[in-house]
């Protein structure tokens, strides 16, 4: 799967994957309670993979009850001995022992006002640079300065993207994550001409377990874009337009060295 994850000529573990990680060392380690989500997900350094590997260790803190949730802190550090403690990532997990309500979700029908013409195609080819397994989108429905709205690809089950999977299937669904990181990014690319990567989110909530199988809608709402950095929600409906999942506060960083990095050939005209 990594594979179809390389950035500037180096794999990457994507977000999407270590926010599936947080899920699964909190279970893990609380068994009985339901994974709701994550709050303060926070990228403090890539993971490269030098020399086609990496060593990781995941870390889970004591649960504690706040309200009628229980939070576990999670990081992803550096397992080499190097001397030092490197923290590539960070977040808080939410764990429940309680089903909880669906949210009520309503967008804009402006939002679909302005039906691009992208073809998914075209977006995989000339902007973005995931490999055949991450490609996510399947059908971008419009984009425009308030967002956009695509159909997303769910994730295959665990063990077609790695030899050891942690579990038989998926916590969350790391394809319809990082397709959604993906819809960032071509927004960006849209609206400002340049790329993004994910950096920070303030809160992610699932309310089915697990996704529907084969696909997704996600609406991003933006809420505030600069030069330099996007900011926004995501909500993830099931074909009846039922909420499936929420990913709000999600912060991406735009960089116009991105644009050479996610796609090399560009350096020679740039």
């Amino acid at each position: 799967m990594l594979t179809s994850h390389v950035i500037d000529g180096k794999p990457v573990v994507p977000l999407a994957l270590i926010t599936e990680w947080f899920a699964h060392a909190a279970l893990h380690e609380n068994p009985g309670l339901t994974f709701h989500g994550l709050d303060e997900i926070r990228v403090l350094k890539g993971i490269r993979l030098e020399n086609e590997k990496s060593c990781i260790r995941l870390f889970a803190g004591k649960p504690r009850k706040k309200g009628t949730v229980y939070e576990v802190e999670m990081q992803v550090r550096n397992g080499e001995k190097t001397g030092r403690e490197l923290i590539y990532s960070k977040a808080t997990a939410v764990l429940i022992d309680q089903p909880v309500p669906l949210p009520d979700f309503k967008f804009s029908k402006a939002m679909l006002s302005k039906v691009s013409t992208r073809k998914v195609e075209e977006v995989y080819e000339q902007i973005l640079f995931h490999g055949p397994k991450l490609r996510a989108l399947k059908r971008i429905v419009s984009c425009s300065p308030r967002g956009m709205v695509a159909h997303i690809s769910c994730a295959p089950v665990p063990d077609e993207w790695m030899a050891a999977p942690l579990r038989n299937r998926w916590i969350a669904d790391p394809l319809v994550l990082d397709g959604a990181f993906q819809m960032a990014s071509l927004w960006c690319f849209e609206e400002k001409s340049v790329v993004s990567l994910p950096s920070y989110a303030l809160c992610y909530r699932q309310y089915r377990h697990p996704f529907p199988s084969g696909e997704v809608i996600c609406v991003l709402e933006v809420r505030e874009a600069t030069n330099r950095k996007m900011r926004g929600d995501f909500t993830f409906l099931d074909a009846d337009e039922g909420v499936v999942a929420r990913l709000t506060g999600y912060e991406a960083i735009m960089d116009e060295s991105l644009n050479r990095a996610f796609k090399p050939r560009y350096r020679a005209s740039a």
